[in-house]
């Protein structure tokens, strides 16, 4: 362990992170066994799934919440709960619009050489909207509680360590590749690793989740709705045949160049690491 005051090694934070993991899973067995008892039930009552996702996202942070309070470190600096000026906030809703477009094509692409396994359908079924009940379940615990807790614990908590103790590009990388092998999703491990280093970059760059957390919630809610929505209804606008519209990539591209470069103009020189080395 550290000292008292300083900021967890790589290695502690990621054990942290992996701990508070398996104890969202173990208490999300305990209430399928206890309230669920037929476990096929749970694969056909989407209400119970959409209730789990939401409190399983939340309960991510309690252990990074009681480690850093119990080493006296800041919540705030730690999590990187920092704000951000309104222009990045604009900027960041691009690149997440961007991203959220590249991404799609990534899975259409992907998709092609590698047929889709069959536990998509089960999330797809998870993520079904059937009333305005499901609708709240699944943005409070999909979108905004996924989001949220993901970049405080991955982008704040675990990257940050891995810049006090190496270089800022080895820390995104393995930060990335950390989050990608914590969503256990093979299939989707490229669209995730990538996404993962360019939210990593934004939240470097400004010290801050809040860029990160946009970026990672618009995407959230893009897959939401592509999930829910007849994509025949803007096929004009966004598709191109069973691909997005080569117009849209270009728009999106442009996006996620131009609001990179907004938050490298913005941020000179970077700003300076909040913990120092003991």
């Amino acid at each position: 362990m550290t000292d008292k005051g300083s900021f967890p090694k790589p290695l502690e934070a990621f054990i942290v992170i992996i701990s508070s993991f398996f104890l969202v899973v173990l208490l999300i067995q305990a209430f399928i066994y206890l309230f669920i008892p037929d476990p096929e039930q749970a694969s056909q009552s989407s209400t119970s799934l959409k209730i789990l996702i939401t409190f399983g996202e939340v309960g991510l942070i309690a252990v990074p919440w009681f480690y850093l309070k119990r080493q006296n470190l800041s919540l705030k600096s730690s999590f990187r709960w920092n704000r951000i000026p309104m222009k990045l906030i604009v900027w960041s809703i691009i690149i997440g619009f961007s991203i959220s477009v590249i991404g799609d094509e990534m899975d259409r692409l992907i998709n092609l050489l590698i047929p889709a396994p069959e536990f998509l359908g089960q999330i797809t079924e998870a993520l079904q909207i059937h009333s305005v009940w499901d609708f709240l379940i699944l943005f409070i615990g999909a979108v905004l509680a996924a989001a949220f807790i993901e970049e405080s614990i991955i982008r704040g908590f675990l990257q940050l360590s891995m810049e006090k103790y190496q270089d800022v590009t080895r820390a995104i990388i393995y930060a990335s590749l950390a989050w990608t092998i914590i969503h256990g999703m093979l299939y989707w491990a490229i669209q995730i690793f990538l996404l993962g280093i360019i939210l990593g970059l934004l939240a470097w760059r400004s010290n801050s989740i809040i860029p990160s957390f946009i970026g990672h919630a618009m995407n959230n809610a893009a897959a939401l709705l592509f999930y829910n929505i007849n994509q025949e209804h803007f096929r004009r606008i966004y598709l191109w045949g069973d691909h997005v519209s080569p117009v849209m990539l270009i728009l999106a591209l442009i996006g996620l160049i131009y609001g990179i470069r907004a938050f490298y103009q913005y941020y000179q020189p970077p700003f300076r690491q909040p913990f120092s080395e003991n």
